[in-house]
């Protein structure tokens, strides 16, 4: 039997808890590799920032709320 989707809900809060370090973070970081171009810059913060809120944090909380859901 498959175990059934973590509360949408939770998984709001998972999301802000780990975009928030990384939204502020990472724009810093970036800064002086981009320069003063702001298009540049907010375009590389976002190529970073997806992947690893997308293909990273989610599917491991998605896995984890699902195990304690069972």
């Amino acid at each position: 039997m498959k175990n059934p989707a973590p509360n949408e809900h939770v998984l709001a809060l998972v999301n802000y808890f780990a975009l928030l370090p990384l939204v502020y973070f990472i724009p810093d970081l970036i800064a002086p590799i981009t320069g003063a171009n702001k298009l540049l810059h907010v375009a590389t913060v976002l190529a970073l920032i997806v992947p690893v809120i997308s293909y990273c944090v989610m599917p491991i909380a998605v896995k984890l709320l699902s195990k304690k859901t069972v």
